[in-house]
């Protein structure tokens, strides 16, 4: 639907892209609130299993477990500002200049990878769970957190 939603058609004499664009314009509420909930759970829950393997010093699946997170922050932060996510590349840079977002958020992830490279787990993963609980935040101003 990204893709339609942001293409800009050289040729369609049938109007076929036109029909998609009024389906995937303006970005569907129930499309926000799905991608919210399969995405916010997940950074939680990806910290967690980041933790989980810090504890046996496997740092690919550290590193793995982490970039999962901040893919999934990405996720959430592109429904949150009713905008598709074409591209995982880029996606938290992106993100970090959306309305809605968190502030110095390409600057934590940088350092949460530095401290990776570092042998830092456990503080990787301190500054990811301080991104997920402002991401809640956003995602739920009122405190009404799933």
């Amino acid at each position: 639907m990204g893709e339609i939603a942001y293409c800009q058609p050289l040729h369609d004499p049938t109007g076929l892209i036109a029909r998609f664009k009024s389906i995937a314009l303006p970005y569907p509420e129930a499309l926000r609130s799905a991608l919210i909930r399969r995405f916010q759970w997940e950074v939680l829950f990806s910290i967690e299993n980041a933790e989980l393997a810090a504890a046996r010093n496997e740092r690919t699946h550290v590193a793995g477990c982490l970039y999962r997170s901040l893919a999934c922050v990405a996720q959430v932060l592109f429904a949150l500002n009713e905008r598709y996510l074409i591209n995982e590349k880029g996606a938290l840079q992106e993100a970090a200049g959306l309305p809605l977002t968190i502030p110095h958020l390409v600057e934590q992830a940088d350092e949460i990878w530095r401290l990776v490279a570092d042998g830092g787990f456990a503080q990787a993963c301190a500054m990811l769970r301080q991104v997920d609980r402002e991401l809640k935040a956003l995602a739920h101003p009122g405190g009404t957190a799933p």
